[in-house]
Order: structure tokens, then C-alpha cells, then sequence
């Protein structure tokens, strides 16, 4: 069986998405003899790969070439531009609406074009492939369409969190969203409230959607908790808008105002446009609090971090989120309670359980009261500690839910 896998940057060596794929990979490559990957856009070093896994770049070189007029010109020669007007004719009213719906038709005509002749030029049997679009976007329209020339290939596309919920983008609009759906023959949402979002705003393609958690591999050991009288924080995400960075560096000043005698560690683990925001509200951080943000850091130097060093407490304050972040699952595989908001799948995997779930858009004194919470009840956060690793064995273990995703995709594959 031959599983081609489009992707947006993996496995180039700047791929964002390394965290996402690498840990799937291995489990489809133990089922599938022949792995593809196609990425849109690749750059930098080819990361390591399994020995049945190859990359093909032709794609990539493809697109590039198109430039920002190809893609215009594949959109107003197809006629899926003009019947999603046809459909939503206020997209003629936004300028933003307009503009994304030509790069999408546009984008999903320059997949198809270069898939037909890949698969052409390089005799692929569509009877013994499975085509997988890693994100829900117009790669999968694209790959779709190819079934008007292959009426019996099969595609599939995964689905996380800015290409699910439509009211992440202004004016709320994701285009030609039904006719993807009609095209692709199977959905896997990264959490049940983005399947829950996708049966209410499209129940017409309810048989198509599966929840299909991502996880990470047990960690090996369980993190320590403080000894020292020390309070340590830990978060890890992009400094960017949504994922309120500055938002928790605040908080955590304000909870050394409210009780200044305590002492305080806070370490961030990622990089972003806000970053020297975050380090100047760090620079008024009162002499009880140490503050580092130590940029992107590899998944495995974290997991070394949570192994060899105290942590207290994880911290995800994002605005919105799609699945259970990994993040989050790294986290609680190493038995450390979270504080989370409650957006997206964030309650699927935080709970008064394992940590605490705030509101969706807490104030700084509500989140400064959660930390209070977990420091003034030692042997209910004790709990929450061992809670974590069982939260995540019965639900993150990525042996069992990456097992199960690849058994339904061979049989899909199967059942062609």
C-alpha cells in the first residue's frame, strides 16, 4: 500500500509542523510499504525519515514558479470560483473574502494540475494509494478534485484548529468548504468539540468525520515537583496574539505583588513577533521573580528540561485552540498539572482533574488565583500530578490513538 501524504512545509528542516507529524510517521510507516511525502512549500534541510519514506519536492518547486499570478489565473479559469460566488455571493462584498477565496481555488487547481501529472509520469496505482492532505485547506479540495480523472482514488485530510473553525477569520469565512467535504471521503477532527463544530455547520457530511486525538510517547519518567519553596512555571507556545504570552507574564507579576515573600520561576519555550513585549514586562519583574524565554526549543530538549529540572505547574492561556495542543500532552505525560482556558479541545484534556480550567478570556487576578489554588493545596495538586499521567495514558497515549488511525486508513485503502 502506497500512503502520499501532502503537507505545507515537513519535512524541511524549518517545518512548524515537526511536532505534528514525526510522531504519526512511524506508525504509518510500520503499515504502509511506500510513504510519500509532498510538501507545498520546502526549504532548508530534509529532516530524518523513516527508510520507507521519501519526500518529493517537485510540488514544491511547482508552486513556486506559479508565483502570486498563477495562482490568480488558476482561480478565474476554474469554474469552482465562480460557483462558489454563485453560492456565497457576499463574498463580492469583502475584499478579505474575495482575496482568500482566489488563493484557495487558486491553490486547490495548482495541486490538481501537478498531482495528475505526478501520478501520470510516475505510474502510480491509484487502487493500492491512499492520498492525505495533513490539513484541512485547499490541498484537500485539490487532491478531490482529482476524482473527476480518478473516480476511485481515495482521499482523506486531517483537521486541527485554524482549518476548522471559520470565526478565526475576519469576516468568518472558509472557502468552498462543502464542496471539500463532497470530495474528500473521510475527515479526522484533532479533538470532539471540532467534530461537534463540524456536525452542527455542516451535518449534510456527518458520515464523513472520525475524532482522531494526536498524543505523544510515554515519557519515561514523571516530572519533580518544587523543593525549594520555589513556585516554577512553565508554558510553551508561539509569542504570538492568540496564545496570550503576555497576558500570563502579567499575571504571574501580579501574583508576586499580591504575595511578594514568594519566590518565583517562569520559562517559556518558544519564539514569536511579540517576544520583546513579553521580555520587557520580564525586565519590571519584581526581584522574587526569574523570568527566561528560551525561543524555539526541539520537543526533546523540553521533554529533557521536565526530566532533569522541577515544575510545578504548565500554563496555556490561548484565545483559541483546535485539538489538545501537544504542548499540553507532553505535559501531562510527565505527570505536571495544567492551568488552561477553555477553548477549543482544551477541555478534553485539562480538568479540576489534572489541573484547572479557567473561562475563555480570564482576567489576570482569576489567573493569579488559579496559581494561588495550586500552591495553597499541596496534597490536591499532588492529585492532580498522578491524575495528568492517567489522563494521558487513557487518552494522549500516542502508541494507541496513532495504532488506530493507521488500522482505519489501511482499511480504507482495503476496502478500494
Amino acid at each position: 500500500m502506497h500512503l502520499i501524504i501532502y503537507t505545507q512545509t515537513y519535512p524541511s528542516s524549518s517545518s512548524v509542523q515537526q511536532p505534528f507529524i514525526e510522531r504519526e510517521l512511524p506508525y504509518l510507516a510500520q503499515h504502509f510499504e511506500e510513504i510519500t511525502i509532498i510538501p507545498q512549500v520546502f526549504s532548508g534541510e530534509e529532516l530524518s525519515l523513516p527508510d520507507n519514506v521519501s519526500t518529493e519536492t517537485g510540488f514544491s518547486d511547482f508552486y513556486k514558479k506559479q508565483g502570486v499570478l498563477g495562482i490568480i489565473i488558476n482561480a478565474l479559469r476554474s469554474k469552482y470560483f465562480y460557483q462558489e460566488i454563485l453560492q456565497q455571493p457576499s463574498v463580492l462584498l469583502s475584499v478579505k473574502m474575495l482575496l482568500r477565496l482566489i488563493k484557495f481555488v487558486g491553490d486547490a487547481e495548482i495541486t490538481r494540475e501537478w498531482a495528475k501529472n505526478w501520478i501520470e509520469n510516475k505510474s502510480i496505482d491509484i487502487s493500492n494509494s491512499l492520498f492525505y492532505s495533513f490539513w484541512f485547506t485547499q490541498i484537500a479540495m485539490g487532491l478531490g478534485l482529482l476524482k473527476e480523472i480518478y473516480p476511485n482514488i481515495r482521499v482523506i485530510a486531517r483537521a486541527h484548529g485554524y482549518d476548522i473553525y471559520e470565526e478565526r477569520y475576519s469576516p468568518p469565512y472558509s472557502p468552498c468548504r462543502p464542496k471539500t467535504l463532497k470530495l474528500i471521503d473521510r475527515l479526522f477532527l484533532a479533538s470532539a468539540d471540532a467534530h461537534i463544530y463540524m456536525k452542527k455547520n455542516y451535518p449534510s457530511f456527518s458520515a464523513k468525520y472520525y475524532t482522531a486525538h494526536l498524543g505523544v510517547e510515554a515519557s519515561g519518567f514523571i516530572s519533580s515537583l518544587s523543593s525549594d519553596d520555589v513556585f516554577r512555571i512553565v508554558s510553551c507556545s508561539s509569542i504570538i496574539p492568540l496564545k496570550r504570552v503576555e497576558l500570563l507574564a502579567k499575571s504571574i507579576a501580579l501574583m508576586a505583588q499580591i504575595r511578594p515573600n514568594k519566590k518565583i520561576q517562569w520559562i517559556h519555550f518558544g519564539e514569536g513577533p511579540n517576544r520583546e513585549k513579553v521580555q520587557k514586562i520580564i525586565g519590571n519583574f519584581l526581584p522574587s521573580i526569574q523570568g527566561k524565554l528560551y525561543g524555539f526549543t526541539p520537543n526533546i530538549q523540553i521533554l529533557e528540561h521536565y526530566k532533569n529540572h522541577p515544575v510545578d505547574i504548565f500554563v496555556n492561556l490561548s484565545t483559541t485552540e483546535g485539538g489538545a495542543p501537544v504542548s499540553i500532552m507532553e505535559a501531562i505525560s510527565c505527570g505536571i498539572p495544567v492551568i488552561a482556558t477553555n477553548v477549543g479541545g482544551n477541555p478534553e484534556i485539562v480538568s479540576e482533574k489534572n489541573g484547572l480550567l479557567l473561562n475563555a478570556d480570564p482576567t489576570l487576578m482569576e489567573i493569579a488565583q488559579a496559581f494561588f489554588k495550586i500552591i495553597d493545596n499541596p496534597e490536591e495538586t499532588f492529585q492532580k500530578r498522578k491524575n495528568s499521567i492517567m489522563i494521558w495514558r487513557e487518552q494522549y497515549n500516542a502508541h494507541e490513538n496513532f495504532e488506530n488511525f493507521v488500522q482505519q486508513l489501511a482499511a480504507l485503502v482495503g476496502n478500494n
